[in-house]
């Protein structure tokens, strides 16, 4: 299968990228040549900035692809500026949304009928991703394009920061784990977060990519969603400290650390609702499994961290 990928050299760009070449197909990966982190042998590399008028379009002139999958589609206009770059070079588009457009939830668990109706950017940011479905669905129904959306939740396992625990990716949260501060939680710790790891999600993409007639849009992500307390409990136990837990309302964290850039009214009000999908369609038209609990993927992302240097003992 000959794929472009576009954005694909970080963490969940990178394992799908890294997937496909291991497996021998013959990938394009486009993106602005920023990335320090190696790329396999065995891809063709091309430097372009999509927000630049023409480049992407200069970047792969005589290129024909049987998909495309685009990792950065964050608004509407990148969305539809890409598909009218590719849409007659090639038979499938896949796009990376995300489980935010569906925020806050009016049912648990939310499926992909889920309303969108996503609040203002202050609470969660994710308006430019509902507007980069709406115009892929815009666009690729204009060009009869075989169309994609797979909708990750939080992503983490090795290879990135963990999501934290107020939000965010900031690693001050984790070290103040071990160096003996408690963690505080919102509201009383009852609240769901669902985590999906980033190699279960890259699986997701493959399988999407080899069943073109299954074209869709899917909620992809682990199993089930677990407890902000259980959370606490998971990183104390990979961080190898005692559980040391406190609660108090989400607006009271903001306001006393949001001065101190650890906490953001975003992240934290994003955090503090429940987080909760179904991934039942994909497991059905996808075959997807996801093989990885939360308690691997929060312990496998620490050592990680650990081992990278971000977060130390002391």
């Amino acid at each position: 299968m000959r794929v472009l990928i576009i954005g694909g050299s970080r963490f969940l760009g990178r394992e799908i990228t890294l997937r496909l070449v291991a497996r021998g197909d013959e990938v394009t990966l486009v993106n602005r040549g920023r990335t320090e982190r190696p790329l396999p042998d065995g891809l063709e590399r091309l430097v372009a900035d999509i927000d630049e008028d023409g480049a992407l379009r200069a970047a792969i002139d005589g290129r024909t692809f049987d998909a495309a999958v685009h990792m950065i589609a964050m608004n509407g206009r990148r969305a539809a500026a890409v598909i009218d770059v590719v849409h007659d070079r090639i038979g499938h588009y896949v796009q990376c949304g995300s489980t935010g457009v569906f925020m806050p939830l009016k049912y648990v668990p939310a499926d992909e009928g889920h309303p969108v109706d996503p609040p203002p950017d202050e609470w969660g940011g994710f308006n430019g991703k509902a507007a980069s479905d709406e115009a892929a669905r815009e666009r690729c129904g204009e060009h009869g394009l075989p169309l994609t959306i797979l909708r990750p939740t939080a992503v983490i396992g090795p290879g990135d920061r963990l999501l934290d625990y107020w939000g965010g990716r900031d690693p001050r949260l984790l070290q103040r784990i071990l160096d003996g501060e408690p963690i505080i939680l919102p509201e009383g710790g009852e609240g769901l977060v669902q985590f999906g790891d980033v190699r279960d999600l890259a699986d997701a993409f493959v399988l999407a990519l080899d069943r073109p007639e299954k074209a869709g849009e899917y909620n992809i992500s682990s199993r089930y969603a677990i407890t902000h307390n259980y959370l606490a409990d998971l990183l104390c136990d990979a961080l190898g400290v005692p559980a040391a837990v406190e609660h108090m309302p989400a607006e009271d964290i903001i306001e006393r650390y949001e001065d101190d850039g650890l906490v953001s009214k975003r992240g934290m009000r994003f955090f503090a609702a429940h987080m909760c999908f179904t991934v039942e369609k994909a497991r059905r038209e996808l075959d997807y499994e996801p093989q990885f609990t939360a308690g691997q993927s929060v312990g496998e992302g620490v050592r990680w961290m650990l081992d990278e240097g971000i977060i130390a003992q002391r």
